[in-house]
């Protein structure tokens, strides 16, 4: 192996129909010495047992603080895994993707420095704002776990309620912890659609590493959906016929071989063993 590691190997006896628990924690330290300390401070099994405690009662605080579940939780860091390793289900289509010919100093105008992954959101109707407040509820817990996004959300009512749906998505940013982040990096950018330039939108749609719509349903569905791609690349059409097979030939004896058993044989040294076959004909070692 060329790839540097770190391997832990562990010696457990188990007696018959006994079990084991085991904990594995990670830790990390400025030095040897603390790396050590870290080592035999969770090999007390009552102290292990309080972290994770203490883990899971910092969970429900930040369940409770964005109003979330258990399974939005879920739900989020399953969308958040494709904003961190590419997603191509919930990415723009190759088709669209080969028309960006813009860069990254093309965001700038919109307030988006480019330097975060940018999750897009495309909503129209305001009987789907539901979509829109686990948007919000998801960027909130990704923050409250570290992970930088930005969240663009465009805007698409073309009917005459552009303003409803936009105050709509302003109130829940307003009711949320996300009020300050609007706007600024790793924050909310709410953009009406119609106007931004069809180049801009190509741009933005390349760059976002997942990209929500009402139109495809609930969120939910959206991130389970993994659908084959279109084929891009046609089928291969053979053009060639295949020529009639050979007839089968029987090998020729070989009188220089001793020992010769129809197959093969020493050679007159002693120093090697000659096989010999005719075409569609096969040799099969049995051990």
């Amino acid at each position: 192996m060329l790839d540097p590691i770190v391997a832990i190997r562990y010696r457990i006896t188990l007696d018959p129909e006994e079990t084991a628990r085991i904990n594995i924690v990670s830790g990390i330290g400025e030095t040897r010495d603390a790396c050590l300390g870290l080592v035999g401070k969770y090999q007390d099994r009552r102290l292990a047992d309080r972290v994770f405690d203490l883990a899971w009662s910092h969970s429900q605080v930040v369940l409770r603080q964005i109003n979330a579940t258990e399974a939005d939780a879920q739900l989020y860091g399953r969308l958040a895994g494709s904003i961190l390793y590419a997603n191509s289900s919930l990415r723009a289509d190759p088709g669209l993707l080969i028309k960006n010919r813009r860069g990254q100093s093309g965001l700038w105008g919109y307030s988006i420095s480019g330097d975060l992954p940018i999750v897009l959101l495309q909503i129209g109707d305001p009987a789907n704002i539901g979509l829109a407040r686990q948007l919000v509820q998801a960027h909130a817990y990704w923050r409250l776990k570290g992970l930088a996004v930005d969240l663009v959300i465009w805007n698409e009512d073309h009917v005459g309620y552009r303003q409803v749906l936009h105050e709509q998505i302003m109130g829940l940013i307003a009711a949320g912890i996300e009020a300050n982040v609007t706007d600024r990096p790793g924050g909310i950018f709410v953009r009406p659609a119609d106007q931004i330039s069809n180049e801009d939108r190509i741009l933005i749609q390349t760059v976002a590493r997942a990209i929500l719509s009402d139109s495809r349903g609930a969120l939910a569905d959206q991130i389970n959906s993994r659908g084959l791609g279109e084929v891009t690349v046609p089928r291969l059409t053979p053009i060639r016929t295949r020529g009639p097979e050979p007839s089968p030939t029987a090998a020729l004896p070989r009188h220089d071989l001793l020992f010769f058993n129809g197959l093969g044989g020493f050679t007159t040294d002693g120093r090697e063993y000659v096989m010999t076959t005719a075409h569609g004909k096969s040799l099969r070692r049995h051990g």
